[in-house]
């Protein structure tokens, strides 16, 4: 190797999102003796910039004028031609635009890898705008691979999108193992919250928006609250609809039961307080919170949404349910509460397929196979 690889990765901004998450989390675990690493947003700055500085990487932020501002191209242009940029990932559709334009001004010689970590629902742009599926299909031939994080995804890259399959491949997300594992009863932090060590708690980590289906599982928490003296269920996350849930919970007199704990940097502590996960998404591509509720050991209660059935196996890792059926989730997770053994058996099992299929390892060396293999296009190695 004569050099390190340049790689520019282009989103549409640095907030608190699952895709931009994924990203800073790719990038922490890349290895920099091979790969020197710049992040640009073409939206809008935000809490994630601070993370992306801190693993010494170079973030610059190019503010939008109007809805697509034409700039964008040109700025992020001159940056591939400034740093010497070797190969350019993208993220979200703006991006995915601008990054494939920006390399064939620069005279097309930079591969662009288009990062699909979105699914493709019934709320999905390109499904709704006629003018975004002509763009995103013109533009796409010129990009050297479309990466999916599930196979659902790549099934509809293929059907609703017309991408030819030999354009796309599959790698799913992976888990911090380490971070995300095992432990005993004696080293889980109960204490960090005041109730008593008999109750279950059971848990979400979600943004508090009606897509996460966070309305249904608050509905199912009121009713199952009223059955177990118990419970305990835990929001983690934010939102528009948290002072909505927050009024229906004091209404419900159930804030002993139910709380809203906000956006936190200790997930993995707090998943290991949960007794049971759950995720009643109505759209996902893969929620890597799925997989590290996995990694964590716990049994999972999700829909059968997106990528999800990718990762959960019905009866064996978790429960799937139909998305925004209330009775299916509440019973699932009475089920649960009523079966501790079967509970454990499910987070075992959760546990052991993470291992095998969606450790970090696995998708930081897929993913640097990818950029081995876009370098020997370039001839760059």
């Amino acid at each position: 190797m004569r050099k390190r690889i340049h790689i520019l990765y282009v989103v549409n901004g640095l907030g608190i999102g699952g895709a931009e998450k994924k990203l800073l989390d790719l990038v922490r675990h890349l290895d920099r003796r091979r790969y020197k690493i710049f992040v640009c947003s073409i939206g809008q700055s935000g809490p994630l910039e601070v993370d992306f500085k801190a693993l010494g990487v170079e973030v610059f932020v190019f503010s939008k004028r109007n809805r697509f501002d034409m700039m964008l191209i040109y700025r992020v242009a001159r940056l591939i031609r400034n740093c010497k940029i070797d190969l350019i990932q993208t993220t979200l559709w703006l991006a995915d635009i601008v990054g494939a334009v920006a390399s064939l001004l620069t005279g097309g010689g930079v591969p662009v890898i288009s990062w699909e970590t979105v699914t493709h629902g019934e709320n999905d742009i390109l499904r709704t705008q006629y003018r975004h599926v002509l763009f995103y299909k013109f533009w796409m031939r010129f990009v050297y691979k479309i990466v999916a994080v599930s196979n659902e995804i790549r099934d509809s890259l293929i059907v609703r999108r017309g991408i030819p399959a030999s354009r796309i491949q599959v790698i799913h997300y992976g888990v911090d193992l380490k971070r995300f594992g095992r432990v005993s009863e004696s080293e889980i932090r109960r204490d960090m919250f005041r109730f008593p060590r008999n109750h279950i708690v059971i848990g979400t980590v979600a943004r508090l928006e009606s897509y996460k289906g966070v309305v249904f599982m608050q509905k199912a928490a009121i009713e199952l609250a009223r059955q177990y003296a118990n419970l305990v269920f835990h929001f983690v996350g934010d939102g528009s609809l948290r002072s909505k849930l927050e009024g229906e919970v004091r209404q419900a007199g159930m804030s002993d039961h139910i709380f809203y704990l906000g956006s936190r940097d200790d997930v993995h502590e707090i998943m290991r307080t949960f007794d049971i996960f759950v995720l009643p998404s109505l759209t996902e591509g893969l929620p890597n919170v799925i997989l590290e509720a996995m990694a964590s050991a716990k049994p999972v209660v999700a829909t059968k949404v997106g990528g999800i059935p990718e990762a959960v196996i019905p009866e064996e890792t978790g429960i799937l349910i139909p998305p925004g059926n209330v009775n299916a989730l509440t019973a699932a997770i009475s089920r649960l509460i009523n079966n501790p053994s079967l509970s454990r058996r499910m987070g075992e099992a959760g546990r052991k397929r993470a291992e095998r299929y969606f450790s970090v390892d696995q998708e930081v060396a897929s993913f640097e196979e990818l950029y081995s293999r876009a370098s020997r296009k370039r001839k760059i190695l």
